[in-house]
């Protein structure tokens, strides 16, 4: 079944789809079910590349297609990071293997309105540069925290 198919039978049964693109249009992305959840995190690697706060939705890998000019780069030797080949918007982070090998975390602005999705936790929150925090009652997860569970590239700082 295609992408497209499979996500007209998902809305005919009364299931949610979500339909991206990056700055351009050249670059689209469907998704299939909910788009939750939105996970921010402050470590070297994910300020560096977004220039501020990185933000993520994890969605499943099988229930996301996509198509367009999308170029990875491996960030460490266990994740990759894609963006538009022509307007370089931030497509997804995803670690290539592990047991989140099986997800990808969009970038939330590739949705209108993030698609729904409500910011639920802060990695590497003591992290965070001083003058700019992220309010609300969110999940917040310390280096320390983080590195214990989940693969992580150490911090220089």
């Amino acid at each position: 079944m295609s992408a497209g198919a499979a996500i007209k039978a998902d809305n005919a049964m009364g299931g949610e789809a979500h339909h991206g693109h990056c700055l351009c249009g050249a670059v689209t992305v469907d998704v299939t079910g909910p788009l939750a959840a939105i996970s921010a995190c402050h470590c070297d690697l994910c300020t560096r590349w977004s220039g501020s706060v990185q933000m993520g939705i994890e969605v499943p890998r099988a229930r996301v297609s996509y198509k367009g000019p999308i170029r990875t780069y491996a960030s460490s030797s266990f994740a990759e990071r894609a963006w538009c080949e022509t307007c370089g918007t931030a497509v997804w982070f995803a670690d290539t293997e592990g047991e989140n090998a099986e997800l990808l975390e969009l970038a939330p602005g590739l949705f209108d309105g993030f698609g729904g999705a409500k910011l639920a936790r802060v990695v590497y929150a003591d992290r965070a540069p001083s003058n700019f925090a992220l309010a609300g009652e969110l999940e917040r997860v310390s280096k320390a925290d983080y590195g214990a569970r989940a693969l992580h590239v150490e911090d220089k700082r």
